[in-house]
């Protein structure tokens, strides 16, 4: 009977434990329960964001689980990266690591707690974890192969403490970020950059003895020293042909040596001789006069052209007819407009390790065609906040919120009195709540009721 009343479920675990806090506890109490508080708030805010369930906590260690194998290691990822963010402006006596494990596997309802093996073994992973790393479950595994852009390390089978069999283990090492990658491709760039102005030297010294030469040849063509006996013509009738565009740049030089030796001005007449030739323009003239004949008979031709016109614009104008209908507005994306209504905002900030207290803001939000706008103050003063952004169909949402500071004893790095502000809050709606977190700058739980 008593076997019939237990409760058991297939469900995912995500095991988290911070690093070293009984060390940290012991050499700064206060400090150190600051920071804990403030990761426990980003922690809490990623597991309500992917639908995760929080079962139990004690002192520095969360357990949680959820209904989906990769909602748990998108979650597990997403709590690394933003710790890996905040404990960037800490300290180095402040900052405090996670180690996280997800495993899947048949666990023991009682109440609201769960128990059994399952549980054991994301505990187990979580303390194979490297600091600010997370250990998975084969069973997890063989669940996100293919879903997830991450990269996994096969540490092969791991015989657990307290646990009877062995467990096939992975270890979650991230995807390789863009720029990173891009990196050393980019390093030898400047390599290869720096011999280029050799490569350009020999075209500039190339460029300069071709210039020269011209120059040459036009002195000497100017000097006489090129023509010899009879043929001389043929060579004059050919350069000006071949070398007409550089000879455009060489004539300041030519004329002077021109003006000493007035001997190759006798050849220019000949020139002209080829400008006798113009009566050929006459003949040209006469080509024309050929061509009035055609012109009738193109006349003929245009006429079937023109009939077979009125034939193509129908089928031209057909698209024509239709665009009036590209002006209407776009559909609401459906399931969207379920959001619609006013909702009740809650912002919740912690102290901040800087010494900014933490603060509260109360806000209602009107939501239309998935569109939510919530404004709180009034804009140009100092505390105002709008937050406003779209909520997709399947309830998730990127909201961003801006405004002025209000009081300094409440601002990050104590800001004065009106700086302006901004920050994103990731967060996801059902029928009735939603709930979303800032991790900019200081971790803050947004929560959303409607009314």
């Amino acid at each position: 009977m008593e076997a019939s009343d237990v409760k058991r479920r297939l469900t995912c675990i995500l095991a988290a434990d911070a690093v070293g806090y009984s060390k940290q506890m012991g050499q700064d109490e206060e400090g150190t329960i600051h920071v804990l508080r403030a990761h426990r708030a980003v922690i809490d805010g990623i597991i309500a964001f992917h639908h995760g369930r929080i079962v139990n906590t004690a002192g520095d260690s969360v357990i949680a689980e959820f209904s989906s194998a990769v909602e748990a290691v998108r979650c597990a990822v997403e709590i690394q990266e933003a710790l890996r963010t905040r404990n960037d402006s800490l300290s180095d006596h402040r900052k405090m690591l996670f180690r996280v494990g997800v495993n899947l596997g048949d666990v023991v309802v009682n109440k609201d707690d769960l128990l059994g093996d399952g549980v054991n073994v994301a505990a187990r992973l979580e303390s194979m974890a490297e600091p600010g790393g997370i250990c998975i479950a084969s069973s997890v595994y063989d669940q996100i192969t293919g879903k997830l852009d991450l990269g996994f390390q096969d540490i092969g089978q791991q015989n657990l403490k307290n646990i009877s069999r062995p467990i096939h283990v992975y270890r979650v090492s991230g995807a390789v970020p863009p720029i990173a990658a891009m990196q050393p491709a980019l390093q030898p760039v400047p390599a290869t950059a720096a011999p280029s102005p050799v490569g350009r030297s020999p075209l500039l010294w190339v460029g300069g003895g071709l210039a020269l030469l011209l120059i040459a040849v036009g002195v000497g063509w100017q000097s006489g020293w090129i023509r010899v006996g009879a043929p001389q013509p043929l060579p004059l009738a050919a350069i000006p042909a071949v070398t007409a565009p550089a000879a455009v740049s060489i004539p300041a030089p030519a004329v002077e040596a021109a003006s000493a030796v007035p001997m190759p001005l006798a050849p220019r007449p000949a020139p002209a001789k080829a400008a006798e030739v113009k009566p050929a323009k006459p003949v040209a003239v006469a080509a024309p006069a050929q061509n009035p004949a055609p012109a009738p008979a193109a006349q003929p031709v245009l006429a079937p052209a023109q009939a077979i016109a009125p034939v193509t614009p129908p089928p031209v104008l057909q698209p024509a007819a239709t665009a009036p209908v590209n002006h209407s507005p776009p559909p609401v994306p459906a399931g969207v407009s379920r959001f619609d209504g006013r909702w009740k905002v809650l912002v919740e900030c912690t102290r901040h390790d800087g010494g900014a207290l933490g603060y509260r803001v109360d806000l209602y939000a009107d939501v239309k065609d998935g569109w939510l706008r919530g404004e709180f103050g009034t804009p140009g003063n100092p505390g105002w906040l709008l937050m406003e952004g779209a909520i997709r169909a399947d309830g998730n949402a990127l909201l961003i919120a801006k405004g002025l500071t209000g009081d300094p004893k409440y601002n990050v790095r104590s800001e004065a009195t009106g700086t302006p502000f901004g920050y994103q809050v990731r967060a996801r709606f059902d029928a009735q709540s939603g709930s979303g977190v800032r991790m900019q700058v200081r971790p803050c739980g947004v929560t959303f009721a409607r009314q």
